[in-house]
C-alpha cells in the first residue's frame, strides 16, 4: 500500500510539491505565531525594564525586605522576628522568585545611639546622633580611601567601625579614636566602645549590591557582620532595630514563562509582609503588571492582522485538498469498480496525507523559526533594518500550533477522500454531469449572510468606540468580541460570493456582444468559462481572497504606520519646538525641568516677574531651520463669557498667524475648509480668535463673542470668537478620563502673539521650528552646542518617530503584517500554480482533440490567455476593489486597543503606491509562471496519447 501511494505520489511530483510548499508554509506561517509573539514581548518587557533602569536610575532587579523591629515588636521579641523573616526570606520567598540572583546583601541596623569621644567624656560636648550597621561582604565593594579596614572581632573590647567622608565631616569624627556609645532607651547594660578605624567610599562603577545611596550612611558607623551577629543577634539583644535583605535578580531572565509565578509569588509574600509589619518592594513587579496591559494590546494587534492570513491559509488548504480529490476521484471510482474496497482506498490517502504532514511537521517550524529572525529586524512595512535579533527559539506553542495545522490539513484531505471512496463509477459519472457545489452556496445565500454577519461586527466595533469615548478608558478595558478579530475576512469572502454570483451574467453579456466576431479559440474559452463549474469559482474566490488580505495587510500597516508617525507630529506641532532660559527678576530661578509651561500662582503682593527675552534671531538662524515662528502656550487660564460664565482650564496658544502656517504640523482633512483660512482670519483682526467648539457645546458661545481671558494675576484679555474648530496642533479635543467629562472638556482659545504681548506681560514663548529638506536633527543640535544657546526643553519629532519605531509592539505589529503580505502573495501563486496545473491535466484529451482538429499550439495558448483574463485578470481585478473597500471600512478596527484620547488626530486610513506596485509585480510574475507552465505543459501533449486516454 505505502509503495503504490509513493508511486501515485511521484507521478504527480510538480502537483505534490507544490501542495507540499503549500503545507510547509502553512506550518511554518501558523508555527511563527507564537514564536514571534512571544519573542516581541520578550524584547517589549526587557526594553521596558531598561527604560525604567534608565529614566528612574534604580536596578528593575532589585528585590528589598525591610523589617522595622524596632518599631513594632516588644524588646524580648525583636531578635525571634528577626529569625522569622530571615527564615522565611532567605528559605523560601526569594526561592519562589526563582531568579538568577547577581548580588546579595543583609543589611542589620542598630539606631536610636548616641556617640561621645571618649578623650572629650568630661568636655560639654556635641552629641552625634548614630546608627552601628553591618553588611554581608561588604568589604569586596567599597574602596577605603583613609585608614584601614575594620577587624572581624573585638580589639581589648572594642568594636572597629569605618564611615563615609561625609559622616566624618558632619558628626566630626577623628580616624582611630575610640567612640562611647549608649542607646535613647538604656536598653545597653553598658556602653559600647566603637573607634573608627577607616573611611570608605562605594567602588567606581554600576554595582548591583548597593540599594542605597552612599548619603545613606552619613550617620552609620559600619562594623563587620559577623561581629555584630556575636554581639546583638547571639545575645538576643533588644536594641536590634531594622534588619533588611536585599537582593539583585537578574531581570534579563524574567521570561513570558516564568512572568505568572513572579508576580503570584510577590502578590502572597506582599500579604504575609503587611500582616507582619514589614515591607517589600520589586520595582519590576510595576512593569510586569504595566506589561499585562501591553501585552494584551500586542496580541489583539496581532489577531487583527493575523486571523485574516489564518483564514486564507485554511481556504487554501481546503482548496488543494479539494482539487487534488477531484483530480483522482475518476481514478478513485474506476479502482473501487474494480473491487478495491472503500477503507483501501480512504488508507491510500491517510498514508499520503501523514507523508505530506510529517515532512510538513519537520520543515515548517525551522523555516517558521527563520521568518521571525529575518522579520526580527522589521522597522516598518516590508522595510529592514540591522537590529539585535529578537529573542526567539522553537518552543512547545510552535509545535502545538502546528499539530494543529497538521490535523486540519489532514481532515481536510481525508473528508473528500473518505466522501469518494465511496463513488463508483457509475456514481461518479452522474455527480460529473450535475452543476457543482456553488449552486448549493448561491441558493443558501451565504454570501448574504458573511456580509450581514461582517456588517454587524462593523457596528458593533463602532458602538465600542462610542462607548469608550464615554468612558475615557483604554480599548483594553472593555472585553472584545471575538468576531471583531474575522469580520475583515467574512467581508471579503461575502463580497467575493457576491461577485460570482453575477460572474457568469457578466461573461454571458460579453460573449452576446461579440459573438459574431470571436474566433474559433476565443469561443471555446468563452463556452469553457461560462459552462464551468465549482474548480474555476473556487480559484477566483481564492484569487480574491488572497489579493484582498494582501492589500489589507498593506495598507493596515501603512495605516499604523502612518497615524503613529501623525499623532507625534501633532502633539508635538512641528519638526523642532524649542524652549530657551529666559532670565528673570526672581531671586531663585525655576527648574528648568520643571515643564514647557511654567505656571505662575496669583499672589496679591508678589512682585510682578519681569522676563528678558533671547534673542529670537539665534534660533531662527540655525543650520538646517528652513523657518521658524514664535508660539505662547499656557495652561489653565481662566475665560469669561458673555453671559459671565467662568470657564477654567482653558489652554491658550499666542501665534504669528502667516509663520505658523509655513513651520506648524498639520493635517488638512482635520479642519473643512482648509486650515489656512482660519489663520487668514486671524492675520486681518488683532483681535480674533479661533475657539475650541466645547466653547459652543457647554456654553453656547457664538461667532461674533467676546471672551475675557486671565492668569497670572494680571487684567483681562479680551478675544473676539471668529471660527469654532475641533482640532488644532497639539490640542487635544477629548477628555481623558470621565471625571473631565464636565469641568474638564478641553477647552482652546488661539489669538495673535502680537495681541497678547501688547495687552499681557512678556512671558516665555516657544520657538517652533521647520527643517530644511535635507536637514538633520544632529546638524542643528550641533549648531546650538556652537552657539552655546541655553534652553529648558527641545521636542523633536523625528527623534520621537525613531524611538516610536524602536518600539517592541510597533515592530511587532510591522513584522506580522510584513510576514502576512509575504505568506499570502507566496500561497496565492502557488495556489494559482496547482489549480491550472490540475486544469490542464484534467483537459488533456480536450486539448489533445482540439489540436487533432487542427488548432495550432499557439491557439491553444491564446485560448488559455483568454480564459486567464476571464478568470484570473476577473479575479485580480476583483481582489484589488474589494481589498480597498475592506481597507477603509475595517483597517480602522487596529485603533480599538487604545481609548479615545489616545486617538488623536483621528484614524485614517493610508496606502501608498509602491505597495500596489508590488502587489502589482507579483501578480504579473504570478500570470507569467502561470502562463509559462501551462504553454510547457501543452506543448508536451502528443495527440496519440491524448486519444489513447480518451478510449480507456
Amino acid at each position: 500500500m505505502l509503495i503504490m501511494v509513493i508511486r501515485k505520489m511521484l507521478s504527480n511530483k510538480w502537483m505534490v510539491i507544490c501542495l507540499l510548499a503549500g503545507a510547509v508554509l502553512a506550518v511554518a506561517m501558523v508555527s511563527s505565531i507564537p514564536i514571534y509573539t512571544d519573542g516581541v514581548l520578550q524584547r517589549m518587557l526587557t526594553k521596558d525594564l531598561e527604560e525604567y533602569q534608565l529614566s528612574t536610575r534604580t536596578f528593575p532587579g532589585r528585590y528589598l525586605v525591610e523589617a522595622n523591629i524596632y518599631s513594632y515588636y516588644e524588646a524580648e521579641n525583636r531578635v525571634k522576628a528577626y529569625h522569622m523573616v530571615k527564615n522565611r526570606v532567605t528559605g523560601q520567598m526569594v526561592k519562589e522568585i526563582d531568579l538568577p540572583v547577581l548580588s546579595q546583601s543583609e543589611d542589620l541596623v542598630v539606631d536610636h545611639l548616641i556617640a561621645v569621644s571618649e578623650k572629650q567624656l568630661e568636655e560639654n560636648q556635641d552629641k552625634r546622633y548614630i546608627v552601628i550597621e553591618a553588611m554581608t561582604d561588604m568589604d569586596e565593594h567599597i574602596d577605603i580611601v583613609h585608614g584601614r579596614m575594620y577587624s572581624g572581632e573585638k580589639q581589648d573590647g572594642i568594636l572597629e567601625a569605618i564611615v563615609t567622608e561625609e559622616a566624618m565631616q558632619r558628626l566630626d569624627l577623628r580616624l582611630d579614636e575610640v567612640y562611647r556609645v549608649t542607646d535613647y532607651n538604656n536598653y545597653l547594660t553598658e556602653p559600647l566602645r566603637v573607634k573608627i578605624v577607616g573611611v570608605f567610599t562605594i567602588k567606581p562603577g554600576v554595582d548591583t549590591y548597593w540599594y542605597k545611596p552612599l548619603r545613606t550612611y552619613n550617620e552609620s558607623f559600619m562594623i563587620d557582620h559577623s561581629l555584630f551577629h556575636k554581639e546583638f543577634i547571639e545575645t538576643e539583644s533588644p536594641v536590634l532595630t531594622k534588619a533588611n535583605w536585599h537582593y539583585a535578580f537578574d531581570y534579563y531572565k524574567i521570561t513570558l514563562e516564568n512572568i505568572s509565578p513572579i508576580l503570584e509569588a510577590y502578590k502572597q509574600q506582599k500579604r504575609w509582609m503587611i500582616e507582619k509589619n514589614f515591607g517589600l518592594y520589586m520595582p519590576s513587579i510595576t512593569i510586569i503588571e504595566r506589561y499585562h496591559e501591553r501585552e494584551q494590546q500586542l496580541k489583539i494587534t496581532l489577531w487583527v492582522v493575523q486571523v485574516p492570513i489564518l483564514l486564507m491559509l485554511a481556504f487554501y488548504i481546503f482548496m488543494v485538498s479539494q482539487l487534488i480529490v477531484e483530480n483522482e476521484k475518476n481514478e478513485i471510482a474506476v479502482l473501487r469498480s474494480r473491487g478495491a474496497s472503500g477503507l483501501q482506498v480512504f488508507i491510500s490517502y491517510l498514508f499520503e496525507a501523514l507523508l505530506l504532514s510529517g515532512m510538513a511537521m519537520i520543515l515548517g517550524p525551522p523555516l517558521g523559526l527563520l521568518l521571525c529572525t529575518f522579520l526580527g529586524a522589521s522597522n516598518g512595512f516590508l522595510e529592514f533594518v540591522n537590529r539585535a535579533a529578537l529573542p526567539i527559539s522553537l518552543n512547545s506553542k510552535a509545535y502545538i500550533y502546528s499539530i494543529w495545522t497538521v490535523a486540519v490539513f489532514i481532515i481536510t484531505m481525508l473528508v473528500p477522500a473518505y466522501l469518494s471512496s465511496r463513488t463508483t463509477i457509475v456514481i461518479y459519472k452522474q455527480r460529473k454531469a450535475r452543476s457543482t457545489g456553488f449552486l448549493l452556496l448561491r441558493k443558501l445565500f451565504i454570501d448574504i449572510a458573511l456580509l450581514g454577519i461582517a456588517g454587524y461586527g462593523l457596528y458593533a466595533y463602532k458602538m465600542r468606540q462610542q462607548a469608550l469615548m464615554i468612558a475615557g478608558v483604554s480599548g483594553t478595558d472593555l472585553a472584545i468580541d471575538p468576531l471583531l478579530f474575522i469580520i475583515s475576512t467574512l467581508f471579503i469572502l461575502g463580497a467575493g460570493l457576491v461577485f460570482l454570483r453575477i460572474f457568469p451574467l457578466i461573461v454571458r453579456l460579453i460573449f452576446l456582444l461579440g459573438r459574431k466576431i470571436w474566433s474559433p479559440a476565443l469561443y471555446a474559452s468563452f463556452i469553457h468559462v461560462g459552462r464551468s463549474g465549482g474548480q474555476d469559482r473556487f480559484l477566483m474566490l481564492f484569487i480574491i481572497l488572497t489579493l484582498s488580505v494582501g492589500i489589507f495587510s498593506a495598507n493596515a500597516a501603512r495605516t499604523l504606520n502612518s497615524n503613529i508617525e501623525e499623532k507625534i507630529a501633532y502633539n508635538i506641532g512641528a519638526d523642532i519646538v524649542i524652549k530657551a532660559q529666559w532670565e528673570d527678576n526672581r531671586p531663585v530661578s525655576l527648574d528648568p525641568s520643571a515643564g514647557p509651561l511654567p505656571q505662575t500662582s496669583d499672589f496679591g503682593t508678589q512682585e510682578p516677574v519681569l522676563y528678558i527675552e533671547p534673542p529670537f534671531q539665534s534660533f531662527a538662524e540655525l543650520s538646517g531651520v528652513e523657518s521658524a515662528t514664535k508660539v505662547f502656550r499656557r495652561d489653565n487660564i481662566f475665560a469669561q463669557t458673555v453671559t459671565r460664565e467662568h470657564v477654567s482650564r482653558v489652554y491658550l496658544m499666542g501665534i504669528i498667524p502667516n509663520e505658523f502656517g509655513q513651520v506648524a504640523w498639520f493635517r488638512p482633512d482635520l479642519l473643512k475648509p482648509h486650515w489656512y483660512r482660519y489663520l487668514n482670519l486671524m492675520a486681518h483682526h488683532p483681535t480674533a480668535a479661533l475657539v475650541s467648539t466645547s466653547f459652543k457645546e457647554k456654553y453656547d458661545v457664538k461667532l461674533g463673542d467676546s471672551l475675557w481671558l486671565n492668569w497670572g494675576g494680571q487684567g483681562y484679555l479680551e478675544v473676539v470668537v471668529y471660527e469654532f474648530i475641533d482640532y488644532w496642533p497639539t490640542f487635544n479635543p477629548n477628555p481623558e478620563n470621565t471625571e473631565a467629562a464636565n469641568p474638564g472638556d478641553p477647552f482652546l482659545v488661539v489669538a495673535n502673539l502680537s495681541y497678547i504681548q501688547d495687552q499681557m506681560a512678556l512671558e516665555p514663548y516657544e520657538v517652533w521650528i521647520k527643517k530644511a529638506p535635507d536637514a538633520t536633527s544632529e546638524q542643528l543640535y550641533k549648531d546650538i552646542e556652537n552657539k552655546k544657546l541655553k534652553i529648558s526643553k527641545l521636542q523633536d519629532a523625528g527623534q520621537e518617530i525613531i524611538k516610536k519605531k524602536n518600539d517592541p509592539m510597533l515592530q511587532g505589529t510591522n513584522g506580522a503584517l510584513t510576514l502576512g503580505f509575504i505568506v499570502t502573495m507566496t500561497i496565492s501563486t502557488i495556489g494559482f500554480l496547482i489549480y491550472w496545473t490540475l486544469s490542464i491535466k484534467q483537459r488533456v484529451l480536450q486539448f489533445g482533440i482540439f489540436r487533432a482538429m487542427g488548432l495550432s499550439v499557439k491557439n491553444l495558448i491564446g485560448m488559455l490567455v483568454c480564459e486567464q483574463i476571464l478568470i484570473s485578470g476577473t479575479a485580480i481585478l476583483t481582489g484589488i476593489i474589494i481589498g480597498g473597500i475592506t481597507s477603509e471600512l475595517f483597517v480602522p478596527l487596529l485603533q480599538m486597543v487604545y481609548s479615545a484620547a489616545q486617538q488623536v488626530p483621528p484614524f485614517k486610513v493610508a496606502a501608498a503606491r509602491e505597495d500596489y506596485i508590488r502587489i502589482y509585480s507579483v501578480v504579473l510574475v504570478m500570470l507569467g509562471i502561470g502562463l509559462s507552465v501551462l504553454g510547457v505543459i501543452i506543448s508536451r501533449i502528443k495527440i496519440h496519447q491524448a486519444i489513447k486516454l480518451g478510449e480507456d
